[in-house]
């Protein structure tokens, strides 16, 4: 599910497309063309949908340590793998096409990248009742944190129980397996961030193209053309949610006052009636979607106005000071079309953060009435 899908409250539809047209104020409208009902159902890849890591290597770049993007991976994940496991998550095979993980993990191994794990690392990855159990049976003390509990039975169990206790061992990094995860830190990261179209195999491209420079700056690069080409093809959600992906990425890095400008763009967005695709010929038809506010496609989902909240929290912001700073951020923005002033926008966001739905309904009952004297042929 896209970012659009999660944080929407209602779902999306996708019109035909219709000519380019100049369209003035006074909404003229066309014929009506009928809606297609899209729905969003994530289903598993087939065999034959999966690309097969051996294909996929073939136009990958291998990192310095000679290791390619879905090796780089699995050594971010061996030490949670057991020498002898013999089941894997279905992602190695349905992301990255890796029939036999164990494999990999072997010949990693075989190269000095992994290691067997040691008896302290095993004991570490037992819950503590486990450990009281043996320390009971020893006749040693039950109490104290997890850590003094290892401490305990590695210095006061014999060797030979322990091993006979823990047997099971994960692999770990060698010191060259630290350097090799080190220097392509970005594959773990685009494993575990759904940005874009990003994965493994576009990034390694992408971080290893010149001109060289900070992986993350590569994809604040990509995130910014991505965002042009959604607005050139008039893909407004999908551009929307590019500038969501921007403001995560800028609240990883603690850039809270360009995260609200950010957070602020996607609230534009979201109150402007604008979708995918979006032409001002099928007007009448995106509009049955605007009004009520209880029923409105062009509201703010909860999870932005928490996302709100927390800027305004991190900038130390009182509502006052955050209303000024959401109104001058949003006047840099521009649509073709939008429901709502710039200063009613905001009133939306604050009302929204102090869910005041009284105030809110009346809102959107004033711009429905403003939008029918504009619109007088979409009949709401």
């Amino acid at each position: 599910m896209g970012l659009f899908d999660l944080f929407k409250k209602k779902a999306e539809t996708k019109q035909i497309n219709c000519a380019q047209q100049t369209v003035s104020n006074a909404f003229a409208p066309n014929t009506q063309q009928p809606i297609i009902k899209v729905t969003t159902e994530i289903i598993p890849p087939t065999p034959d949908e999966v690309i097969p890591v051996e294909t996929r290597v073939r136009t990958a770049i291998k990192s310095k340590s000679g290791l390619y993007p879905h090796e780089v991976l699995i050594l971010d994940y061996a030490q949670t793998f057991y020498t002898d496991q013999t089941s894997f998550q279905g992602f190695w095979w349905y992301k990255y096409g890796i029939r036999n993980v164990e494999d990999c993990l072997r010949s990693l191994y075989d190269r000095g990248f992994l290691k067997i794990g040691s008896l302290q690392t095993a004991i570490e990855k037992e819950n503590g009742s486990v450990l009281k159990e043996v320390l009971k049976t020893f006749g040693l003390k039950v109490s104290g944190k997890k850590g003094e509990l290892v401490q305990r039975l590695l210095n006061d169990v014999p060797l030979d129980d322990l091993n006979k206790r823990f047997p099971k061992r994960t692999y770990e990094l060698t010191e060259v397996g630290k350097q090799a995860l080190a220097e392509e830190c970005y594959i773990p990261y685009i494993h575990r961030h759904a940005i874009e179209d990003l994965d493994i195999w576009t990034l390694n491209k992408i971080v290893h193209k010149q001109p060289y420079m900070p992986y993350r700056d590569k994809i604040w690069a990509y995130l910014n053309q991505r965002s042009m080409e959604h607005i050139q093809a008039n893909n407004f959600g999908l551009y929307r949610n590019c500038r969501f992906s921007m403001y995560t990425f800028l609240t990883e890095e603690n850039k809270w006052d360009n995260a609200l400008s950010m957070i602020a763009e996607v609230i534009y967005h979201d109150l402007s009636g604008l979708s995918n695709g979006f032409q001002m010929c099928y007007l009448s038809i995106y509009a049955e979607g605007f009004f009520p506010y209880k029923e409105s496609t062009a509201t703010i989902a909860p999870g932005i106005t928490q996302r709100l909240l927390e800027c305004q929290k991190q900038l130390g912001l009182t509502d006052d000071a955050l209303h000024e700073q959401l109104i001058l951020r949003m006047k840099r923005f521009s649509t073709p079309f939008h429901l709502f002033t710039v200063e009613e926008c905001a009133d939306i966001a604050l009302l929204e953060t102090k869910e005041d739905t009284e105030a809110l309904t009346k809102m959107y009952a004033k711009a429905k009435r403003r939008f029918n004297q504009a619109y007088p042929k979409s009949n709401l």
